[in-house]
């Protein structure tokens, strides 16, 4: 799935995704893409921040409604 990510500057093709807490700065919690990077496997990417965890987890099951209804391109909120 094609996403354009929080600060609108980059699209990236994920094949997975996950949350993961950060350290540092006020927004604690992420959502990392999965990026295939060919023979040296995949590559993470943020692709979002959030102050809360159930903030990711919210914007995670978004991400999977759009998955069912094959949305070609998800914007980050």
């Amino acid at each position: 799935m094609w996403i354009r990510v929080q600060n609108k500057k980059e699209l990236v093709f994920c094949g997975s995704f996950s949350i993961s807490r950060n350290f540092g700065g006020e927004k604690k919690h992420s959502i990392l893409g999965s990026v295939p990077n060919g023979f040296w496997g995949d590559k993470k990417v943020i692709l979002v921040l959030y102050r809360t965890s159930d903030n990711a987890l919210d914007e995670l099951t978004r991400i999977q409604g759009a998955l069912l209804n094959e949305t070609k391109v998800f914007e980050m909120s």
